[in-house]
């Protein structure tokens, strides 16, 4: 199942942040498309949207999570650099 790392972190009021990932409460709004684990872990589980939120000391936050079927089809392909110029018997 494919999987993302969240994290939370607290801002107060003198811009400082301190990571509160290991600590926040973490819930899924639909745990038949994704779950989340007491770490921040969300795990897809079906196709779908969601919400996983964290809390903690009495603020939330949240992130919307998609969860698709299949991938996209690809469309196109650029190659890079799309000009090249070389030359025999001399440095590149």
């Amino acid at each position: 199942m494919p999987t993302q790392q969240c994290s939370a972190a607290l801002r107060y009021s003198d811009d400082s942040t301190e990571d509160v990932t290991e600590d926040a409460v973490w819930a899924s709004s639909d745990e038949d498309v994704a779950e989340v684990n007491a770490s921040g872990l969300v795990v897809a589980v079906g196709a779908g949207e969601c919400q996983i939120t964290a809390t903690h000391s009495g603020l939330s936050g949240s992130a919307e999570v998609t969860v698709s079927e299949t991938s996209p089809e690809s469309e196109a392909l650029s190659v890079s650099p799309s000009e090249i110029a070389l030359t025999l018997g001399g440095e590149n």
